[in-house]
């Protein structure tokens, strides 16, 4: 099998692609880039179909031993395919906020009916107050359909660790 440029398996995907890139996302002068945070968020979501086609069988015994699809269904991968996105979804909720950020860099727009409404930059303040709200500073910031504001970088590392997890927990 063909590789490209030596990353070989999710776990060089993790480490040399993703991990690296977050760990320059998370600097205080890259966290409010779009450049920085929306490469990180392709990564990351590509990260699931590079663990689902490299280790298919890791997965479908995992999902199995937790109860997700029974010894029956192992051979249809269509359909461990689909149980293992659910089980992402399901145990990353953050891992849907990331999809459409990905989504939307390759598209141009944002789904219509998605759970993104917005997304933008905040440019940080000092307001001279010192209750904890006092200093905002320069973030990504995702509006949800329900008007909340969401930080990007927290989502981001809410997924990467996820990832680490899942990478250890399959052993892969």
């Amino acid at each position: 099998m063909k590789t490209t440029f030596g990353i070989n398996n999710p776990n060089d995907y993790y480490k040399k692609l993703l991990l690296d890139q977050f760990k320059e996302f998370m600097t205080e002068a890259n966290y409010n880039s779009p450049r920085y945070g929306i490469i990180c968020a392709m990564l990351a979501y590509h990260l699931r179909e590079w663990i689902w086609k490299c280790n298919k069988e890791e997965v479908k015994n995992y999902l199995e031993s937790v109860g997700i699809i029974k010894k029956s269904k192992m051979n249809d991968d269509d359909y461990v395919e689909c149980k293992f996105n659910e089980y992402v979804n399901e145990k990353c909720p953050e891992f849907r906020l990331i999809h459409e950020i990905c989504n939307g860099s390759k598209h141009f727009y944002l789904k219509k009916n998605g759970i993104i409404k917005d997304t933008y930059q905040r440019k940080g303040d000092f307001n001279g107050g010192f209750d904890g709200n006092a200093i905002q500073t320069d973030d990504l910031v995702i509006k949800d359909n329900n008007n909340n504001e969401i930080i990007f970088k927290f989502q981001l590392k809410t997924v990467v660790d996820f990832w680490d997890n899942m990478i250890k927990t399959l052993k892969i």
